[in-house]
């Protein structure tokens, strides 16, 4: 970028230089081409052996003065008369000599041929095509350079806009695919979060399952023990019933009636079976298995008492049929 902008500085130093200093030599040196031309137009009135009148000498004497004052203009600038004197021109002495020719046109001698030799050695009128062939190619050059810079100015700028251009667009394509990564880096997050919340919550439902199990565990330990007791009281309950059977032969239905009794306990522990085969299979279910195992144990319980007070019926029935007289047994159907 700095060598683009001391381009476009040096550039333009070139065409201030080329403007302030072309235009004027160009100017000056049509202004040249005047002189000789007047010089040339007016040399019978410039080599008259007498003084002459007349309207052609007014002309003549304003021509020149004219010149002179057009000629004056160029003392001033400064870059153009250095240009002018390093080329062999004054342009101050070609002034004073015009002046001084216009003054001295009324009066023939030796002034008139001082002051023109004066304008001839300021303009160098001797030697017209030496200073022109000199002059124009060094402006030919210095166009030519300055073109040449500025091509070259305009080129560096363009490749320098494109290579911006082209850096502009990569950092944006750099900053859409950063900020793509913060909202995945964030979307990652967020699904951690999720994961790890939805972990969370699985630990808390495995404890929660954990308990579970164990309570069921627990229950089924309880049914276990219950199942232990209920075959406790059903080995009680056979030893029972075979005595019973033993000591009272003759009460068939009585006898039959604690097999009915006997065949439900039995029926009630295969329930009791069933019930703890289902508690196994499924502990999800284990609450309500729990409250059938409750419910049969409650039924064994009552069937016990039950057997308990049959048994006591019975006892009765046999001591009253011991203090009564022996009877023949009733027929069994």
């Amino acid at each position: 970028m700095i060598l683009v902008w001391t381009g476009l500085a040096i550039a333009a130093a070139a065409l201030i230089w080329m403007a302030a200093v072309a235009g004027p030599l160009r100017r000056f040196f049509k202004l040249r081409e005047d002189v000789r031309a007047h010089l040339h137009d007016f040399a019978p009135v410039l080599a008259a052996a007498k003084d002459e009148g007349g309207a052609l000498l007014a002309e003549a004497q304003q021509t020149f003065h004219d010149l002179g004052t057009r000629m004056s203009g160029f003392a001033g600038r400064e870059l153009a008369t250095l240009k002018l004197r390093r080329s062999g021109f004054d342009p101050a002495s070609a002034a004073s000599g015009l002046t001084g020719l216009a003054n001295a046109l009324p009066a023939y001698g030796i002034e008139r041929l001082r002051w023109r030799a004066q304008v001839e050695r300021a303009l160098n009128l001797g030697d017209v095509r030496m200073e022109r062939s000199r002059l124009n190619p060094l402006l030919i050059a210095l166009a030519l350079a300055a073109i040449a810079f500025a091509g070259w100015t305009y080129t560096a700028n363009w490749k320098l806009r494109h290579a911006l251009r082209t850096a502009h667009i990569v950092r944006v394509s750099i900053e859409k695919e950063t900020q793509r990564t913060h909202e995945r880096a964030a979307d990652a997050e967020t699904a951690r979060l999720a994961a790890e919340q939805s972990l969370t919550e699985v630990h808390a439902q495995l404890a929660a399952a954990r308990k579970r199990q164990t309570a069921v565990r627990r229950s089924l330990a309880d049914a276990n023990a219950q199942l232990t007791l209920t075959r406790k009281a059903k080995v009680a309950a056979e030893q029972s019933l075979e005595q019973t059977k033993e000591q009272l032969a003759a009460a068939e239905g009585a006898r039959k009636t604690a097999q009915d009794q006997v065949k439900a306990l039995g029926e009630e522990v295969a329930a009791l079976k069933g019930a703890k085969e289902g508690a196994e299979r499924s502990l999800r279910a284990a609450n309500d298995e729990l409250a059938q195992i409750k419910a049969a144990k409650a039924e064994s319980d009552a069937a016990a008492v039950k057997a308990k007070e049959d048994l006591e019926q019975e006892k009765k029935a046999r001591a009253a049929a011991e203090q009564t007289p022996h009877a023949p047994p009733p027929a069994t159907p």
